[in-house]
């Protein structure tokens, strides 16, 4: 692992985490890792201790226990969370010690997932449908909600029985062209345009920054690019044909992957020399012909390049944000990390808690180089 334990910047000020409100010290926890990401609303994690005391014996731990966080990074920054374990595995090591680890999600999630509604609308948008009370209205609290204004509406819609609400909001999503997810403090339902166009949040995270406690020094960067099965597979050239019930008619649109790039205005200055793909045709009759071709280009564009690095542990830092990178040695300026500086859009966070350390990988995309 690419950073020094017992770092300043890396410690947590304060820590305290209980299972049905009994506590887990410091001296038990092996690692806490949370798991967020743009991609989905769900919140996942992985608890491991050691269980001196038979624990999973005498609360006990079956699965569906309360697990709460609640930490204070380095900025004084606090962060407080709540999941539910989904799953209990026990295991002995060498010498002989009781390891649990633990599987977590977070309780709206799994709620929707155990959600089962038959339900119709003969006009709704998406954010009606799922801040609806007898959806997720009554879960969606604690959190402010950052929703977009009201999408098109979707007509005739129905909910059949057999499909669980957290398989809706992902069909809503998808078919809107926008993301639904949860930050540590937020409800989001936005655009990728609308993420790319927000400025970018912090100071710069730095690459062999001079002082080694510096809050937003990268330890370890993974550049990932030139991803031509991708860009064959998903990013062809169309023409697009839907049904206008007015006049009866169909309505031809193009799209391709430098529309996408536009339509976006993903970070960078250059785009990605991709390979040329022959035509393909989609035909659909659909009332959300446009978001849904539009995600089809947009989901694949937005990612084109990918970054993963390793820093200091920060609350503040969202999915969601775009922040800025200065990964150039400071001697070169002809390293391969030159084109790659500048603004980029977090699409997932993972924190890694080890006993006091609290350290951070963040995945960044984009679609465009820096020159």
């Amino acid at each position: 692992m690419g950073y020094e334990l017992g770092q300043q910047s890396n410690q947590l000020k304060s820590f305290d985490l209980t299972i049905d409100g009994t506590k887990i010290t410091n001296s038990q926890l092996l690692n806490l890792t949370l798991n967020w990401n743009i991609n989905n609303f769900k919140v996942v994690g992985e608890l491991m201790f050691r269980d001196m005391s038979n624990l999973v014996e005498h609360m006990p731990i079956r699965g569906n226990n309360t697990v709460a966080v609640a930490m204070t990074d380095y900025d004084d920054e606090v962060s407080k969370q709540e999941f539910k374990v989904t799953d209990v595995q026990y295991s002995r090591v060498d010498s002989g010690e009781p390891v649990v680890k633990l599987l977590l999600c977070d309780p709206i999630t799994l709620s929707a997932m155990q959600m089962y509604n038959e339900m119709s609308w003969d006009k709704a948008d998406m954010i009606e449908i799922i801040d609806h009370p007898e959806t997720l209205k009554p879960l969606l609290t604690g959190k402010k909600k950052d929703f977009c204004p009201p999408l098109p509406k979707h007509k005739n819609f129905c909910m059949p029985l057999h499909v669980p609400f957290s398989n809706v909001y992902q069909w809503l999503a998808r078919n809107n062209n926008v993301f639904f997810y949860q930050t540590r403090k937020d409800f989001v339902i936005q655009p990728i345009k609308k993420l790319f166009s927000r400025g970018k949040k912090g100071d710069k995270f730095y690459y062999k920054a001079p002082n080694n406690f510096y809050r937003r020094k990268i330890y370890e960067s993974v550049s990932h690019f030139g991803k031509v099965i991708e860009a064959n597979a998903f990013q062809p050239n169309a023409k697009i044909a839907s049904f206008v019930p007015g006049s009866k008619h169909a309505k031809w649109e193009k799209n391709d992957f430098k529309k996408a790039l536009g339509d976006i205005s993903s970070k960078g200055k250059t785009d990605a020399d991709l390979p040329g793909t022959t035509d393909k045709h989609y035909y659909k009759s659909d009332y959300h012909i446009k978001e849904v071709v539009d995600y089809m280009w947009q989901k694949n564009a937005y990612q084109d390049l990918e970054l993963e690095i390793l820093v200091p542990g920060q609350f503040a830092t969202n999915i969601g944000d775009i922040v800025e990178l200065d990964i150039v040695n400071y001697t070169e300026t002809t390293e391969p990390e030159y084109n790659i500086n500048g603004e980029w859009l977090i699409v997932e966070i993972t924190d890694k808690i080890l006993g006091t350390d609290f350290i951070q990988t963040l995945r960044l995309t984009r679609a465009k180089f820096s020159k």
